[in-house]
């Protein structure tokens, strides 16, 4: 009966859906696309580091950090702020996911303006991103230490000297934050800047500046290093990514939710929106 009920289910949506489902659901996009479309690889992954897809193609920065994990993609530095490589109106989606809180905003303007110009009519672009800014700001106001759940997997010697000089999770809870919106500023962070902030510092300024106007004050000062990419240098809610979409051109801009994505290509969590979902968000365009 179980496999009666799958057969029914795979033929009417082309979805395959054996307890050894591919995460790469192979038979969905040869149900959507041509072969001759596949082959072009017009489904393009930003900042993909180990993702990998047939009928993918990756662009990433080529940095010694990920220890030869990246695969098959195109050598692209968000921050050159030169075009995507991409011809105009030929991508049928763009996915970015935990990438643009990496780079500067300047770096984010320049990728949106690049997408709206190589999707074509109806093209999708989606934006994962992480921290939520206003809801981790939220946790920072009420002294939720438990929201920064992550820095708890950094307690053992050996698991955190790479990053910082102690354990994330001992130090202040105004220098955990700062540590994921503005990485090279606290104190216990190895990426170099010129200037550190200590608590009490961090909540003075909070203070007098405010929710966004703290967050441009510390992200502002953050330098960007491509040998580290695994700082966080600006910051982003979702109404900021709404707003630099709408600017790139995009004019059909919304909310979006882990698994929900308006292309059923990209609501399986095995291989989108898997990265920290508790702390993420996740806006849409289409062109």
């Amino acid at each position: 009966m179980l496999n009666c009920l799958r057969k029914f289910i795979e033929n009417r949506t082309g979805i395959v859906v054996s307890r050894k489902r591919s995460p790469y659901n192979l038979p969905l996009y040869e149900r959507l696309y041509s072969p001759e479309r596949l082959k072009e690889r017009p489904f393009y992954n930003i900042g993909s580091e180990t993702f990998w897809h047939p009928y993918w193609t990756n662009l990433d920065y080529v940095s010694e950090w990920y220890s030869g994990t990246q695969k098959n993609f195109i050598p692209y530095d968000l921050m050159a702020l030169e075009p995507l490589p991409i011809n105009d109106g030929t991508a049928e989606i763009i996915y970015t996911s935990h990438t643009v809180e990496h780079i500067k905003e300047a770096g984010v303007r320049n990728l949106f303006f690049n997408a709206y110009r190589a999707l074509k009519p109806g093209g999708i672009i989606r934006v994962t991103t992480g921290p939520d800014a206003e809801t981790e700001f939220r946790a920072l106001m009420r002294g939720d230490a438990d929201w920064f759940y992550w820095d708890n997997w950094y307690k053992t010697p050996g698991s955190y000297e790479g990053l910082w000089t102690v354990p994330p999770g001992s130090v202040a809870l105004e220098e955990r934050w700062l540590d994921h919106v503005a990485a090279p500023l606290a104190p216990h962070s190895k990426a170099p800047s010129p200037v550190k902030y200590h608590a009490a510092e961090i909540r003075k300024i909070i203070a007098e500046k405010g929710f966004e106007g703290s967050l441009d004050f510390f992200t502002g000062q953050c330098p960007y290093d491509p040998k580290n990419p695994s700082s966080h240098i600006s910051w982003w809610t979702h109404d900021k990514v709404m707003r630099f979409l709408r600017d790139a051109g995009f004019t059909n801009v919304y909310r979006s939710g882990r698994g929900q994505s308006v292309s059923v290509l990209m609501r399986g969590s095995e291989q989108f929106d898997s990265t920290h979902p508790q702390m993420s968000l996740y806006v849409e365009a289409i062109r």
